[in-house]
C-alpha cells in the first residue's frame, strides 16, 4: 500500500514512518507538513492510505478531507492526541481514527483493515455500486427507478432497498439514512435525493428531510398549509408550508388534480 503521511511535527511524522516501514507491504510516498502540502502530494503520488492529523497549520484535517471526496479519494485514518474528535472524523468519513501516542498493535490493526479495503476486487465493487446506484432521474419511468441506496455505518458500506427506508434527513455535509432502529451516512444532499427517490415514494417534507410514502400510518392537516406525518415506527414530523404542493402532488394526486 502506498501511505503519504501528513503532520505538522517531525516527530510524529518519524513515528508513524518506522511503523509503515515495518511492513514490507507498506511504502510510504511522501510526507507532508501542511494541507497544502498534502494536497499537492496526493495529486502526484496518488496513495491508498493518508495518515492524517487534525491539527494542520494552515487546515484542520477535517477540512482537507472534506476536499478529498471522490472516487480515487485515499482512505483517511486521523491521527490525534484528542480522542474526543473521532465522532466527528467518522462522520466526515475517516477510515479509521488513531490516539497518540499511536498504539503499534492497534495501527497494525488499521493496516490490516485498510488493506482488505483496497483490494482491486473491493474497491471494484465499491466503486461500482456507488457509481451505479443512482443514475436515474425524475423522468426514469417504473423499470429504471432506483433499486439500492448506499449507506455506511461503522465503516461499511450498505446497500439498502429503498422500500425499507423509513425517512432521510440532512446530517452536516451528508444525509443519514434511517430504517426503522438503524442509520447509516450517505455522501449526498436531500435535494438530489428528493429527485432520485420521488419514482420510488418519497416526498419531501421539509427542506431537511424526505419521508417514504410507505413508512405513513396517518397524516394529519395542520391548517397554514402544514401536516402532522406519523410513521409506523412512531416518530412524528410536521411538514413546511413550502412543501405543500409536492406532499399533496404526492399524497392526493386525485385531489391536487382538481
Amino acid at each position: 500500500m502506498r501511505v503519504v503521511i501528513v503532520d505538522d511535527e517531525p516527530l510524529a511524522r518519524a513515528i508513524l514512518g518506522r511503523l509503515c516501514r515495518a511492513s514490507d507491504d507498506i511504502e510510504v510516498v511522501a510526507e507532508a507538513d501542511s494541507g497544502a502540502a498534502a494536497i499537492q502530494a496526493i495529486r502526484r503520488d496518488h496513495p491508498d492510505v493518508l495518515l492524517l492529523d487534525i491539527e494542520l497549520p494552515d487546515m484542520s484535517g477535517f477540512e482537507l478531507l472534506r476536499s478529498l471526496r471522490g472516487d480515487d479519494a485515499p482512505l483517511a485514518i486521523m491521527v490525534s492526541a484528542h480522542p474526543q474528535h473521532a465522532l466527528t472524523a467518522y462522520d466526515a468519513a475517516a477510515f479509521d481514527y488513531l490516539t497518540k501516542p499511536v498504539n503499534p498493535e492497534r495501527f497494525n490493526e488499521a493496516m490490516r483493515r485498510a488493506r482488505i479495503r483496497c483490494e482491486p476486487s473491493v474497491t471494484g465493487a465499491v466503486r461500482s455500486s456507488l457509481q451505479t446506484a443512482w443514475r436515474t432521474s425524475a423522468r426514469s419511468g417504473p423499470a429504471d427507478r432506483p433499486q439500492v441506496l448506499v449507506g455506511e455505518r461503522e465503516r461499511r458500506l450498505y446497500l439498502l432497498d429503498p422500500e425499507k427506508v423509513d425517512y432521510i434527513e440532512s446530517y452536516g455535509n451528508y444525509v443519514r439514512i434511517w430504517s426503522g432502529s438503524d442509520s447509516y451516512i450517505s455522501r449526498d444532499r436531500v435535494k438530489r435525493l428528493a429527485v432520485v427517490l420521488a419514482p420510488a415514494g418519497f416526498v419531501r417534507i421539509e427542506r431537511s428531510r424526505l419521508v417514504n410514502l410507505r413508512a405513513i400510518s396517518y397524516i394529519e392537516r395542520l391548517g397554514h398549509g402544514m401536516f402532522s406525518f406519523t410513521l409506523s415506527s412512531g416518530t412524528c414530523f410536521e411538514s413546511t408550508p413550502t412543501y405543500r404542493t409536492e406532499i399533496l402532488r404526492a399524497v392526493l394526486p386525485a385531489e391536487f388534480s382538481h
